[in-house]
């Protein structure tokens, strides 16, 4: 029952093992789903559908319902000057009353209602991608306190690789020590190494918690603090083809303009359209009636804007000059991602370089350090003679770990700058 119980145990504390490491694309998803900007993009499209939707309306008829009540001073009369003619004409009243139901239905707009709901998708498109262009910038935030942390996670654990170190080569000391080998004072320098090590892994540890604590206000509240993050590795990173979302942004603007200039166009086209009134009043079509009546019309009407003293053509001029400055911008962005990646393609290969002469200096170093501990048990060196090139060898695998991290970070820098991370 024992083992049963220690078995399951074992799964268990795998399982939550197997919870507690968090990679940098999951790090970048929960920066994503957690940004309050992404909350925009269901409001941007409500907005967009009102808006498209208003600009069908256009199609729609529209009624008017008008009441008035009127007096006037003076009416038009008719009076024959002949009296021998019987003939008397009604009078018009000077009080007037109507209610009136005004329906105009669109028979032909130019294309204007259409033209307006191209533009109105093609802002909301460019407005969709404005919110994609600034959740893609969280990634390199995300990127950059993510590898803050693995450069001091692997600080940390070399670290206690050193502190280990020094906890095997205290007994080998606290041996010879009590055989008369050494003097209790070399034990003394070994402890007080220990201490020096253990005081730093506190500050790292300090640090690490306070960057995590950053990684989680991006990542959000589900993001764990004591996740070890893993490290990502990228192979050979060559140049590939940019896919930023910056650059859909600025097609869809040029697009957006072009459907304002289209829209600019349609506003001087004709219109046509039919027009129907109803009422009720006192008097009715017939001025000449006292009496209250129905009456009806129906018809058709036109209009057309055949000068606007150059409204429409300021308003595409307008357009062409956001156009350039558009262009402008494309360009610059161009400009500033072709720097970056020479910059980062410099960093990489720095890298490279270094790491080559690490692992050198580090398998070197190493066996100088075993020749040392070697010397320390036999008495012909000193304690801190020997903690000298064991630091010099701790040093030179923290160097080596931390330009890798950092080669990792630059590739990963490299990806996101052409939009494949």
């Amino acid at each position: 029952m024992r083992t049963c119980i220690f078995i399951m145990a074992l799964m268990w504390s795998g399982t939550l093992l197997a919870q507690e490491s968090l990679t940098l694309r999951e790090c970048q998803q929960m920066a994503r789903e957690n940004a309050p900007r992404l909350g925009d993009v269901d409001l941007i499209q409500q907005m967009g559908k009102i808006k498209v939707d208003q600009a069908q309306s256009s199609w729609y008829p529209s009624m008017d319902l008008n009441g008035r009540i009127s007096y006037q001073s003076d009416v038009v009369t008719v009076a024959l000057t002949d009296p021998n003619i019987p003939a008397e004409f009604p009078q018009v009243p000077h009080d007037q009353y109507g209610l009136n139901l005004d329906i105009s239905q669109n028979l032909y707009d130019g294309g204007m209602s259409r033209g307006k709901k191209i533009y109105e998708e093609a802002q909301m498109a460019a407005e969709l991608q404005q919110v994609e262009v600034e959740l893609y910038g969280l990634k390199e935030r995300v990127n950059q306190s993510y590898f803050t942390v693995l450069i001091l996670q692997e600080n940390l654990r070399n670290l206690k690789i050193h502190l280990e170190t020094l906890a095997a080569r205290k007994d080998a000391v606290r041996t010879a020590v009590s055989h008369g080998v050494l003097l209790e004072t070399e034990l003394h320098v070994i402890e007080v190494e220990e201490l020096k090590v253990q005081k730093n892994i506190i500050e790292l540890e300090s640090g690490k918690k306070a960057q995590m604590s950053a990684l989680k206000v991006l990542c959000g509240e589900e993001f764990n603090e004591g996740a070890v993050l893993e490290i990502p590795y990228y192979e050979q990173v060559g140049k590939q083809e940019l896919s930023r979302p910056e650059y859909r942004l600025f097609d869809l603007k040029q697009a957006s303009m072009e459907a304002g200039k289209e829209l600019t166009e349609k506003k001087r086209m004709p219109v046509l359209y039919a027009f129907g009134q109803t009422g009720y009043g006192k008097p009715g079509y017939n001025m000449l009636s006292g009496e209250w009546d129905y009456y009806y019309m129906v018809g058709a009407g036109l209009r057309w804007k055949i000068w606007d003293w150059n409204s429409s053509s300021r308003e595409k001029q307008l357009i062409g000059y956001q156009q350039q400055m558009l262009q402008s911008q494309r360009a610059s962005f161009d400009r500033e991602i072709e720097a970056q990646l020479l910059q980062v393609d410099a960093r990489i290969e720095q890298y490279r370089r270094t790491m080559d002469l690490d692992r050198k200096v580090l398998e070197l170093q190493g066996k100088i350090s075993e020749q040392a501990a070697v010397k320390l048990e036999n008495g012909t060196m000193t304690a801190a003679e020997y903690i000298t090139e064991l630091n010099k060898e701790s040093l030179a695998r923290i160097t080596l770990d931390t330009h890798r991290v950092l080669l990792m970070q630059s590739m990963a820098r490299q990806l996101t700058i052409e939009g494949n991370l």
